[in-house]
């Protein structure tokens, strides 16, 4: 297991890899820095939110490519349903902390940020992700996902009150394939399968 050490930003403590504590060879003085990749920036958010919202569930992936690399979490209860928008705008302000900068649309470029951020220590932070996402639903595929897909699914079978598209997709589903689980078992994982009848027990 590698070592891990604590920092502290804005006043919450995260545990880090010790690599992530670098020394900035392009200072004279070798400063040490925080080097802030994409797969820190991902922890970080999961953590904040195991820890301060323990009732949520939180995904969160990261991804490198070339000229930039980027976060994407994903944020929802329990059973798969949204996420308070006080709670959700607590976490979505770790967007403007955590990301490299910022796209604009009218010039088509990227903006990087000018500000010097740092630990509540005072060690420079370094490097971001280009693209922080985060994201009020359950991640695709997971347990939470299919528990709200059924519950939305129940809700709008049970309502009486369906649009024309409602109506028309919900029948295609029951009389082409046979019914909500014949038609989404083909996007299942075994896991998921293997615990369908706790995913299918919401009755609305």
């Amino acid at each position: 297991m590698s070592k891990k050490v604590k920092i502290s930003i804005l006043g919450n403590e995260f545990l880090i890899p010790a690599d992530s504590i670098q020394e900035d060879r392009f200072n004279k003085s070798n400063e040490k820095y925080v080097y802030m990749r994409a797969k820190l920036c991902a922890s970080i958010i999961k953590q904040f939110v195991k820890k301060q919202f323990p009732h949520l569930v939180c995904s969160a992936v990261s991804d490198v490519y070339s000229g930039g690399s980027s976060v994407r979490v994903s944020v929802c209860k329990k059973d798969g349903s949204k996420v308070e928008v006080s709670d959700m705008n607590k976490i979505s302000n770790w967007k403007s902390v955590l990301q490299g900068g910022s796209f604009d649309g009218m010039y088509d470029i990227y903006n990087y940020r000018e500000d010097n951020p740092t630990t509540d220590a005072g060690t420079p932070l370094k490097y971001f992700p280009s693209y922080v996402f985060i994201e009020n639903k359950p991640n695709w595929g997971s347990k939470e996902y299919w528990m709200n897909e059924w519950r939305e699914w129940v809700d709008i079978t049970t309502s009486g009150e369906m649009t024309e598209n409602q109506k028309e997709w919900t029948d295609k589903v029951i009389n082409k394939f046979g019914g909500w689980l014949a038609y989404n078992k083909q996007y299942m994982t075994k896991t998921i399968l293997g615990n369908i009848d706790t995913i299918m027990s919401y009755k609305g």
